[in-house]
């Protein structure tokens, strides 16, 4: 992996060790790769990696973003969150997400990181080391006993208990990151004034556009379709309680990155 940096490098090697069960080749893959695109979000990164098209995979079926690793980054008070991004089991990207703090002033390729964890099933963290085989401890040499003054039955010493070691819990290999809040009044003040200030700002613009659909939709429906505005306006806030629901807010999150990746909200940024 010499073409990552020590950032990548490190969160891979985390990735791997929690995903082997579901995706096998995931080490061999990153081996295999080369870089591509490297991008700083303003809230987190977007690292590309290129894996040969006509590769065969372990798992077909992987198709997302998956796992749970963190890293804290210099210069930034909370961890950063990092995915792997797959496509019909092939490793395509490497997504890092800042949960709102913004990164634009830092360099990944050589930013200083320390306490790489994961994340297991019950929400703890796990601090991640190679597994590494430490020596048994050396029990203590038993003192010989003094001789007493009178005939006495002698005590058997007990064994000192050792208990067994219990194995590290692995985290699942498909958790995702827990779905984005919906932004307040001053997120989309903020989006509106600067889209790339922040993630809230950039969902918040996502937000004013499904509103936009909402009300484009309630006009349709009554001018065009002739149905009444009573009937119009439930189907609308059918759709927009389920889009500021859990998977809804999910979903607008995982958009409004799509479009940040592809450069939307840099070219709405005011000169």
């Amino acid at each position: 992996m010499s073409h990552l940096t020590p950032l990548e490098s490190a969160v891979m090697d985390a990735m791997i060790w929690q995903m082997g069960d579901s995706v096998p080749d995931l080490r061999a893959q990153v081996a295999a790769s080369s870089p591509g695109l490297r991008r700083n979000t303003g809230a987190g990164l977007y690292s590309q990696i290129v894996v040969d098209a006509d590769r065969a995979t372990a798992n077909p079926d992987a198709t997302g973003l998956f796992g749970t690793v963190h890293a804290m980054i210099a210069g930034l008070p909370d961890p950063v969150g990092f995915q792997i991004e797959l496509r019909q089991g092939r490793l395509t990207a490497l997504h890092g997400q800042s949960y709102g703090q913004d990164t634009r002033d830092i360099d990944f390729t050589t930013t200083a990181f320390e306490e790489v964890f994961t994340v297991d099933e019950a929400g703890r963290s796990i601090l991640f080391r190679p597994a590494r085989r430490t020596p048994d401890p050396i029990p203590p040499r038993p003192k010989p006993a003094r001789p007493a003054a009178a005939p006495a039955a002698q005590a058997t010493p007990q064994k000192q208990s050792r208990s067994a070691p219990q194995p590290a819990s692995k985290p699942s290999d498909h958790v995702l990151p827990s779905a984005a809040a919906s932004p307040d009044l001053a997120e989309i003040i903020a989006g509106l004034s600067n889209p790339t200030a922040s993630r809230g700002g950039q969902l918040a613009l996502v937000y004013i556009g499904a509103y936009a659909l909402a009300a484009v939709f309630i006009l349709f429906a009554h001018l065009v379709l002739h149905v009444g505005w009573i009937f119009g306006l439930v189907l609308a806030a059918w759709a927009l309680r389920y889009l500021h629901g859990k998977k809804g807010r999910a979903q607008m999150a995982a958009l409004a990155e799509t479009l940040d990746r592809n450069g939307a909200f840099q070219a709405l940024k005011p000169n």
